[in-house]
């Protein structure tokens, strides 16, 4: 039986952990986590592990390439030790969604891929409205997109429409400090059809 597998993306700053914060209050789920985040990894995962939760690290550099075979080592140990109901792998902000989903979906076959929530950033978006790069992919890859930090919007018609070109699948759930209703967040279906092929990682993110 696969283990189900929630990937969760977005740029650095834009509110992964505080999202898995909320989900680890808020679940009566059995959850392990993969963390693979350069810069605040130590003091998220002392935090985390409060929760009383599983959390491995994956510290040598970014999930999305060089880490495919200790992503698979780290999850293989994870499910073998903790045997949770579900898994969530915190990517880099760096890292394209897109690749690590191929690469899941090719090469792990014991895990089942939910789905991919991006955590975006609504201040960010505003101040810098031109998206490229990792920030983009991580947009268009997801099935569920958080538009995080709206209190310190007025507006965000803008910003969900220019979500909306970047990505029309994905459903746009607004959210303060990343609360949003799990039975909405652990229902979401994947659909990555329309990913076909990788693409050189450029471990970069654009906004301007």
């Amino acid at each position: 039986m696969k283990t189900p597998l929630l990937l969760v993306a977005g740029y650095l700053g834009a509110g992964k952990t505080t999202l898995l914060k909320h989900i680890l209050k808020n679940t009566g789920k059995k959850v392990a986590i993969l963390m693979n985040e350069f810069g605040e990894i130590g003091i998220d995962t002392i935090e985390i592990q409060k929760e009383n939760v599983a959390v491995k690290e994956l510290l040598e550099g970014c999930v999305c390439c060089s880490l495919q075979g200790e992503l698979e080592a780290g999850l293989k140990e994870i499910i073998n030790d903790y045997n949770p109901d579900i898994v969530i792998v915190e990517t880099t902000g760096i890292a394209e969604a897109d690749n690590l989903v191929l690469g899941i979906d090719k090469d792990i076959d014991f895990v089942s891929l939910d789905a991919v929530v991006t955590v975006v950033d609504a201040d960010i978006m505003q101040r810098f409205p031109d998206v490229s790069g990792s920030a983009e992919i991580q947009i268009r890859a997801a099935d569920l997109l958080l538009l995080n930090k709206i209190d310190l919007i007025d507006n965000l018609s803008d910003i969900k429409e220019k979500l909306h070109r970047i990505n029309p699948r994905a459903p746009i759930i607004e959210t303060d400090h990343c609360k949003v209703d799990l039975k909405i967040l652990l229902s979401v279906e994947a659909d990555h059809h329309h990913i076909t092929k990788s693409h050189p990682h450029h471990h970069m993110e654009s906004f301007s």
